[in-house]
C-alpha cells in the first residue's frame, strides 16, 4: 500500500522560503567574490590597472559652501565625477561638524565608467545649529582618488 503524501500549504510556502534562502544565498557569494552589480547595472569585477596615474576628476553643483539649511530641508548632493581609463568607486556623505556623526553615506561601484553623474539626497533634521560637511570621494582603478568638501549649515 502507498502512502500518498499530500502537500499542505504551509509546505508550499517552505519550498518558496528555501528557494529565495538559496537565491539570496548565491547572490551574496557572487558579490563577495566582486561579482556584485554595480551602480550601472552591469555588474563588474575589480581589475586594478597600475599603469592609470592620473587621479579621477570631481565637480560639485550643489549644494554650494555655506548655503544654509533649515530642519526638514531637503539637502541634494549632485554632481559629476570622471576618469580617463575608468572610475572604480566611491563614496559621498554627510557629517555633522560638531561630534563627528556621519548622518548620511552612499557607498559606489561603478567598474570601468569614464563620467558618472552623482545626486543624492538627505533631509535635514536638527534640534540646535551646526555646521555639517558634504565629502564626495572617488577612485579609480589605478587606485588614484581624490576628495572634495563641501562646508553647509544646518539652522532648526
Amino acid at each position: 500500500m502507498k502512502k500518498r503524501i499530500v502537500k499542505t500549504e504551509s509546505m508550499q510556502y517552505r519550498h518558496y522560503i528555501i528557494l529565495l534562502i538559496t537565491i539570496c544565498s548565491m547572490y551574496i557569494v557572487s558579490c563577495s567574490k566582486g561579482g556584485a552589480v554595480t551602480d550601472d547595472g552591469s555588474g563588474g569585477n575589480h581589475v586594478p590597472t597600475p599603469s592609470d596615474t592620473t587621479a579621477p576628476v570631481i565637480q560639485i553643483s550643489a549644494p554650494v559652501a555655506d548655503q544654509v539649511f533649515s530642519n526638514g530641508n531637503t539637502i541634494s548632493i549632485a554632481g559629476r565625477v570622471s576618469d580617463d581609463l575608468g572610475l572604480y568607486r566611491g563614496s559621498i556623505s554627510v557629517t555633522n561638524d560638531a561630534n563627528g556623526v556621519i548622518m548620511k553615506q552612499q557607498l559606489y561601484e561603478i567598474h570601468g565608467l569614464v563620467v558618472y553623474n552623482f545626486n543624492l539626497t538627505y533631509t535635514a533634521a536638527v534640534s540646535i545649529a551646526s555646521d555639517y560637511t558634504v565629502t564626495v570621494f572617488f577612485e579609480d582603478h589605478g587606485y588614484n582618488s581624490i576628495s572634495k568638501t563641501v562646508k553647509i549649515k544646518l539652522n532648526p
